[in-house]
């Protein structure tokens, strides 16, 4: 039994071997300078195979041709010049086993290890050293450190892929002041050791990196507050934001002051420190710590400039808009809070402005006035800048400009023509004289810059002198233009059978593209086809088309131009000439229309009681006039006769308020031709004496008018209650009112006296 395991065993492991092998590697491999070789050098790689197939070789994957020895299982390949790693293989084409490879890796041999640094850190105690071999070697490097104090401790790392090595040790138990080190680089194409190095351990010592805890600033000065640390050597260095450093040095034992710096201004600040002035290391530098000095009283004159408005016709005020600059940070030494702007009358009235940043104009009307403007911040007020305002005398073609580039413009005059000993140049984007800026020149040559392409400019230059100022215009400043990028919007302002009056609208200045130069009209009829253009030159925006037919139909567009050509077209406007008999059929609409509403308005008016009262008098005065009865024949004849006459009419006493009782009447006759009315009272209570009076007091108020008897008392009624219409006196409006309650009448008196003579 034990002979038949032991066969059964060998068997198995004879079939193990067989599978093993014949899943192994089918090849060695092998370089002719090893795994690492110098960098752009030449060797020949090679594979020996175990069993015979088809041969394959490759480099980085890719399929590569090979040479064989005769009766050999060894093929190779001569390389050249490898300057990058590479991967070299080899397998059998007919099996699927593992194939053999090598990695390899040019590179460089160490050079002498130099420059060499330590620091000793204060709180840790350990030494830090750092040197380098000139340049990275590409492939690994050792690096190794040894400490010659009869120690002989060695401490080895790894070179960095900058040709830099690094070590650190602990020297704490040693009480030697100095240090003998030798430094070894080594890789596997070479080796090379320096030294020893002596490292004085007081020159190596850097102390622990400061703090500031606090900063403390005035106007002009900061005061720095660090940490507890004692400090022998300090050394600060400070900067406003985004700008230089600047560096000082003082012993540790003073204040930390720095001076010299501007007010309301942002500063960074550092400090590092060292144990001595002459051994020792410098600290690292602390974290930055900001503060901001305090600010003072600006100190500059504002720079002041204006510019007068049109004067209007018929007007003693003169308008201008005054402007200043900004200052800049160093000179407001603050926040400017406001400006102080006061206007002085020529005779001596002042009247104060104020204005609130960023505002940095004013428009001021006056008449032989001076300005005087300033800045204030928190702390005080800038000196006051005076400007007498003045309506310069105008001086044209005498300025030219000349491009530089496409943010630049040379300015040229003549001395002659524009005599001054100072000059001011301004400018502004049409459109936008808030963003003026100016410049003060004494030549006769000025570079205006900050220009935008594709915008339109215009100024002036200002030649100061004593008897007063001139001054020089110039349009249409622009650095590169092109087409406007929008056409104007055309709108009909009036039209007849032979013409139309067409505005347009302005173009937005972002759309110009650059100086408007003129526009063109373009009128198309629409039966015809035929186009007619009509050109009109900026800053124009109306035109009267004429000569055209009546009853024609027409379509309308408007184009702008620059210098550097036409811009399309705005939008059509659709429109048609009235034919004669449209023209006569609108002049009768019109007319009946003003006729309707005159009406309504007449209408409107007599709702009103006022009126319609003052109406009917205006009316009744254009009713016959009837006459005076007492000049007439009767009435003398009546009087002559002494015939009697009652009136027993107690509603004609402007004193009686009751209701009147009915009255008899009785026809007289009279030898005359007239009658008159006799009346009897029925109230016996009365004297003759008493109705003689009534009836005299009656007659005389009877006769002394043709139209109507007024009753004192209602006269003043009206008076306090009536409704003054018309303004004229004379207005026959502002008569007396014809009112039959309590007045007596000729027309109600006087009958016919058949009728009576008829019923007698």
């Amino acid at each position: 039994m034990s002979s038949e395991c032991t066969w059964s065993v060998l068997v198995m492991l004879c079939f193990i071997l067989a599978t093993g092998a014949h899943g192994g590697k089918v090849c060695t491999v092998r370089s002719s300078k090893g795994e690492n070789v110098l960098f752009g050098s030449n060797f020949t790689f090679s594979c020996i195979f175990n069993k015979q197939c088809t041969k394959l070789m490759f480099r980085n994957r890719t399929l590569i041709k090979y040479k064989q020895y005769p009766n050999s299982s060894e093929v190779s390949v001569d390389v050249k010049n490898l300057t990058e790693p590479s991967t070299f293989s080899c397998n059998c084409k007919e099996e699927r086993s593992e194939p053999c490879g090598i990695d390899i890796k040019p590179g460089y041999p160490p050079h002498v290890p130099q420059n060499l640094t330590c620091i000793q850190k204060i709180k840790s105690g350990n030494v830090t050293c750092i040197w380098t071999t000139g340049k990275g070697t590409i492939i690994n490097t050792t690096c190794q450190l040894r400490v010659q104090n009869g120690l002989h401790l060695a401490y080895e790392s790894t070179m960095n892929s900058t040709g830099f090595c690094h070590s650190s040790f602990p020297i704490k138990n040693l009480i030697m002041p100095q240090l003998f080190m030798l430094l070894n680089v080594s890789n596997s194409l070479g080796s090379k050791t320096s030294g020893p190095h002596t490292i004085i351990l007081n020159n190596i010592v850097e102390p622990s990196m400061p703090e500031i805890v606090n900063v403390s600033c005035s106007s002009r000065w900061c005061n720095l507050h660090t940490d507890n640390h004692s400090l022998n050597v300090v050394e600060m260095k400070y900067s406003e934001v985004n700008g230089n450093w600047s560096t000082l040095q003082t012993d540790g034992k003073s204040r930390l002051n720095i001076s010299s710096l501007q007010p309301y201004t942002t500063y960074n600040f550092q400090i590092r420190r060292k144990i001595n002035d002459s051994v020792g290391l410098w600290s690292e530098w602390s974290q930055q710590k900001a503060a901001k000095t305090k600010e003072e009283a600006p100190d500059k004159v504002l720079d002041v400039w204006y510019l007068q408005e049109p004067k209007p016709p018929q007007s003693n005020s003169k308008c201008f808009h005054i402007f200043w600059k900004e200052l800049n940070l160093s000179d407001a030494k603050g926040e400017i809070l406001r400006y102080n702007i006061s206007v002085r009358e020529q005779t001596g009235m002042r009247n104060p402005i104020i204005a609130v940043p960023p505002s940095r104009n004013e428009r001021i009307c006056c008449s032989h006035c001076s300005v005087s403007v300033s800045a204030v911040n928190s702390v005080g007020q800038s000196p006051v800048k005076f400007i007498t305002l003045h309506f310069p005398g105008l001086v044209s073609g005498f300025l030219s400009h000349r491009t530089l580039n496409n943010y630049s413009v040379a300015l040229f005059w003549h001395k002659l023509a524009i005599a001054g000993t100072e000059y001011v140049v301004h400018w502004y984007p049409v459109g936008n004289i808030e963003a003026i800026q100016w410049i003060r020149v004494v030549d006769t040559t000025a570079h205006i810059t900050g220009l935008q392409p594709q915008q339109c400019y215009e100024g002036a230059v200002t030649a100061l002198r004593s008897p007063g100022p001139k001054m020089a215009s110039i349009k249409s400043i622009s650095t590169w233009q092109s087409a406007p990028e929008q056409g104007p919007v055309p709108q009909l302002c009036s039209k007849n059978s032979e013409s139309l009056n067409v505005t347009w609208s302005e173009i937005p200045q972002r759309k110009r593209k650059g100086c408007l130069k003129k526009y063109t009209v373009y009128l198309m009829d629409k039966l015809k086809g035929d186009i007619h253009n009509f050109s009109v030159d900026h800053p124009n925006r109306q035109y009267v088309i004429s000569s055209l037919s009546p009853g024609q139909c027409y379509s309308l567009w408007v184009t702008a131009w620059t210098d550097a050509g036409e811009g399309p077209k705005g939008s059509d406007l659709p429109v048609c000439t009235p034919s004669d008999s449209e023209r006569m059929l609108s002049l009768v609409i019109l007319t009946g229309g003003a006729v309707l509403l005159a009406c309504l308005i007449l209408l409107c008016f007599c709702q009103f009681t006022s009126v319609q009262k003052r109406f009917l008098c205006c009316c009744q005065g254009l009713l016959p006039i009837i006459p005076d009865p007492a000049n007439s024949k009767c009435a003398k004849t009546c009087a002559d006769d002494q015939s009697e006459i009652k009136f027993y009419l107690d509603q004609c006493d402007s004193s009686v308020n009751e209701e009147p009782y009915n009255v008899d009447v009785e026809e007289v006759p009279y030898p005359s031709i007239c009658t008159y009315i006799k009346s009897f009272s029925q109230e016996s209570s009365s004297s003759d004496a008493t109705q003689i009076t009534r009836i005299t007091d009656m007659t005389e108020d009877y006769i002394s008018t043709h139209g109507a008897i007024s009753g004192g008392e209602e006269e003043d009624e009206e008076e306090e209650t009536g409704f003054e219409f018309f303004p004229s006196t004379h207005s026959p409006f502002l008569e007396p009112l014809v009112l039959t309650g309590g007045k007596l009448t000729l027309d109600a008196v006087k009958i016919d006296c058949s009728e009576f003579l008829d019923r007698t």
